[in-house]
């Protein structure tokens, strides 16, 4: 019987979320607790997903897909912990956080937990290219989380300076994690370029489909409603509208924002076009990492690619 690509994501993601339990595992009861709760809440997975549908076009080693899919969640599940320290979030993913939940010190220990695991783990991969290249992307998330405190501490950002976070916070390990599959295929210097290029996309259109989520309803996102601007991060739809708006508008803004008044908020954002530049700069990017998918890297099911970003980068 022929196995589809659906049952093969799958079974990968399982037996990833199953080595990452594996590798984070402690006799210590209080890690063992944290450990418990988290992998009840394990997030979608998305860049396991990239690495399979990329590594089994490209003939990549299922055991070499593991490996890598294991270490890049492991790497993004510490930047997610600190983040919520950072923010002293209260929910993520529509649950409490681990410093909600455990407190500030347990939830701080148990992210640099993880990322000794992670290093740990890193150390013993055959290729040792590969594994700087992921310590590599850990080191350019925290200078993103550095950028984003210093504009954060700042007035709004421009959007060349916001979109240098995201290029650092979400497009890094994208990034990174694509040109691995290519190491691990002795790509030359040029293609691993191109992967890297498909990857720094892939950031962007998720970063942006993330803004634009955090201005609609958490039943249709599964993501805190209005969580970014209540943390005081102004993101790609808010610096867009402000770049349309004259200055009494801007003012009539951010009263808004500091009262807390959000459909006032989305009725600016949707009058001075914030939500409409911030769509069509995602479904530039979405439209990118569907040429280079095709282009660059020679996959031959086109059909299937571009029905399966589409949905994975708008959802």
């Amino acid at each position: 019987m022929k196995v589809s690509k659906d049952e093969n994501l799958t079974e990968f993601l399982l037996e990833v979320k199953e080595k990452m339990a594996q590798i984070v595992n402690s006799n210590d009861p209080d890690i063992s607790s944290i450990n418990a709760y988290i992998f009840k809440h394990p997030g979608k997975l998305i860049r396991s997903k990239i690495i399979q549908i990329f590594g089994s076009h490209l003939g990549i080693r299922k055991i070499k897909m593991l490996e890598l899919a294991t270490a890049s969640e492991l790497i993004h599940l510490s930047t997610l912990i600190h983040d919520d320290i950072i923010d002293e979030a209260d929910l993520r993913r529509g649950n409490e956080t681990i410093i909600k939940k455990w407190g500030l010190k347990q939830a701080l220990l148990y992210g640099d937990y993880l990322y000794t695991k992670t290093f740990s783990t890193l150390n013993s991969l055959d290729n040792q290219k590969i594994a700087k290249r992921l310590i590599d992307c850990a080191e350019e998330l925290i200078e993103g989380e550095f950028i984003q405190i210093k504009y954060h501490q700042q007035d709004v950002p421009s959007l060349s300076n916001y979109m240098e976070i995201v290029d650092k916070k979400t497009g890094a390990l994208f990034k990174g994690m694509l040109e691995c599959i290519g190491l691990e295929l002795n790509f030359n210097v040029k293609k691993l370029l191109k992967l890297g290029e498909l990857g720094r996309e892939f950031g962007f259109a998720f970063q942006l489909n993330d803004d634009l989520a955090d201005f609609q309803e958490e039943r249709i996102t599964g993501k805190e409603s209005f969580k970014d601007l209540s943390e005081g991060k102004y993101t790609f739809p808010i610096i867009s509208s402000i770049k349309n708006m004259p200055e009494l508008e801007q003012k009539n803004l951010f009263s808004a924002i500091n009262s807390k008044n959000y459909d006032v908020v989305n009725k600016k954002l949707a009058e001075f076009e914030g939500f409409k530049s911030t769509r069509q700069a995602r479904d530039s990017s979405v439209q990118k990492c569907i040429e280079y998918s095709k282009d660059l890297i020679g996959l031959d099911d086109s059909e299937f690619v571009t029905e399966y970003l589409t949905t994975l980068l708008k959802a």
